[in-house]
């Protein structure tokens, strides 16, 4: 079988991608992790840009720590040029020599117990926007008290164009939870700069869109698409009593927006809609609610806070490229 990471490609747009953002670390000392699948670039990304990496792993119920490094030497024998550190522990005279320290899965929290080490001048990467913070990631307080500076990717910059992927996204969880575009209608709950772009993907490959927003996001729209109502009014017409499905794209994402005595009305959507499928794209439900209700959703289970679909579902590329702006940010 042949993956992404066994070919020449997964190189060449890893490259592309440095060039393009002109990602130069050369003297910087990078703290990641090592994560497996298409997450698996961020210590590569920042070795080929020149940099001192450090890539962290624990044991958790996704896999082993030894399997995972395993997984990155495999994926090293396509870049014999860079030569990266897989850690197990943070030591204080790891932290104390680091630049650059991300956000990503296996170093959070980034907490006191972390932070206190780092050198005068080292700078936290956040691999996301600004306003998509979470403060289980950073322990913001502590790093504003003591001068340690957070930076947040560019998503929609030209050369990173992550935003460009929501419309996949979307198409991999509609598809994932059973249901298919072609001939069916979907609805989009709105209320952050996602709906428009998932709009613009989702659109043409249904049978009608839906969409309830904010207001200011309706002129962003495509004009084929149904405006519908003012997020947080659930307002739906008779037409999409046969929709097949729900995208909820809302945040904060740790706040439960389908629950007892939420913004959003569930009552609402069950009396104006046939037993569709929420699909989770983001923002938090209270699923024993749903249950009670007996409301379909899809995944099952979303940690609290995050994303029921994320970039790597849809392959390397807006990883590499989200990855990739990340460290832009820090270096």
């Amino acid at each position: 079988m042949i993956t992404q990471t066994s070919n020449s490609r997964f190189k060449e747009k890893i490259n592309q991608s440095i060039s393009q953002l002109e990602l130069d670390l050369k003297g910087k000392v990078v703290l990641t992790e090592a994560a497996s699948g298409p997450y698996c670039v961020t210590p590569i990304i920042a070795a080929v840009a020149g940099a001192q990496v450090y890539a962290y792993a624990k044991d958790t119920k996704y896999g082993r720590v030894v399997d995972i490094f395993q997984y990155h030497h495999e994926q090293l024998k396509n870049f014999p040029e860079i030569k990266i550190e897989y850690i197990e522990e943070l030591t204080p005279s790891v932290l104390q020599e680091i630049d650059i320290i991300t956000n990503s899965g296996h170093l959070r929290p980034l907490d006191e117990e972390k932070l206190k080490f780092l050198n005068k001048g080292a700078v936290i990467s956040l691999m996301y926007e600004k306003w998509e913070f979470r403060s289980s990631d950073v322990d913001i307080e502590y790093a504003r008290v003591h001068n340690i500076p957070i930076g947040a990717v560019n998503e929609r910059h030209a050369q990173v164009g992550v935003f460009e992927y929501l419309g996949d996204m979307a198409i991999r969880l509609i598809l994932d939870a059973g249901l298919c575009l072609e001939n069916n209608k979907f609805i989009l709950i709105c209320n952050n700069d996602f709906g428009p772009f998932i709009a613009q993907k989702i659109t043409p490959l249904c049978k009608e869109l839906g969409v309830i927003d904010l207001r200011r996001n309706q002129k962003n729209y495509r004009k084929d698409m149904k405006w519908l109502s003012e997020f947080p009014n659930v307002e739906i017409s008779k037409d999409f009593l046969d929709c097949d499905g729900i995208i909820l794209a809302t945040y904060p994402f740790e706040e439960k927006w389908l629950a007892q005595n939420a913004q959003l009305n569930l009552a609402d959507i069950q009396q104006k809609c046939n037993d569709p499928v929420i699909l989770r794209f983001c923002g938090d439900v209270d699923t024993a609610f749903l249950d009670q209700q007996c409301s379909r959703y899809y995944p099952a289970n979303v940690s609290s806070g995050h994303m029921g679909v994320i970039p790597s579902d849809v392959g390397y590329d807006p990883v590499i490229r989200l990855q990739t702006g990340g460290l832009k940010v820090g270096g």
